[in-house]
């Protein structure tokens, strides 16, 4: 691996492996901040976070190590077990739609898929049995619709040029464009 490889490799590394950059900071024992200026190749990790960071990385696929940050969720089928149990217990979905208020065509996918994150979580932490399962899978969706809405807020807003633009006494943003003809060079 070319050391220009890293931070890209770490960032797919944290986010295919459901880590924020604050959980793995926390695993490391780090501010959140150096994890960024890995990502960002502003900064290299010392041989002790090398040392430690190689360790969490090489663990084997369905291993759970100490702390709940590293659980992997994989991309798998599921097995016999949990298949009945996410139809035994799918209700969950409709009723967190239903009670958050959220339109069925827009969030469904989104609530789904954590709701089998949840099935997939059950399975593997036992430690989350002394919760209901759908405290489990409503937490799980909570995350992905508030992931959601940051992800849309993010996103580029389009404007029409006949839009007024905030703060200015009705200007357009048509308005500020110049014509053609005024910026031909002679």
């Amino acid at each position: 691996m070319a050391k220009d490889d890293f931070p890209r490799l770490l960032r797919e590394w944290h986010k295919a492996n459901g880590l924020s950059q604050a959980a793995l900071a926390k695993c490391l024992g780090i501010s959140r901040a150096t994890i960024t200026q890995y990502e960002t190749g502003k900064r290299t990790p010392c041989f002790e976070i090398g040392k430690k960071l190689t360790s969490v990385i090489n663990l084997k696929a369905g291993t759970i190590p100490q702390g709940r940050h590293f659980t992997k969720l994989e991309n798998r089928q599921f097995t016999k077990k949990e298949r009945d149990f996410a139809v035994e217990h799918y209700g969950c979905v409709i009723d967190y739609l239903h009670s958050h208020k959220l339109d069925h065509d827009e969030w469904y996918e989104i609530c789904v898929f954590a709701y089998l994150k949840a099935v997939q979580l059950w399975f593997i932490r036992r430690d989350l049995h002394k919760y209901s399962f759908s405290t489990v899978a409503y937490k799980r969706m909570d995350f992905a619709v508030k992931d959601e809405y940051q992800a849309r807020k993010r996103r580029p807003q389009t404007v029409s040029l006949d839009d007024i633009i905030p703060g200015t006494e009705n200007m357009t943003y048509g308005e500020t464009l110049c014509d053609p003809r005024d910026c031909v060079r002679t």
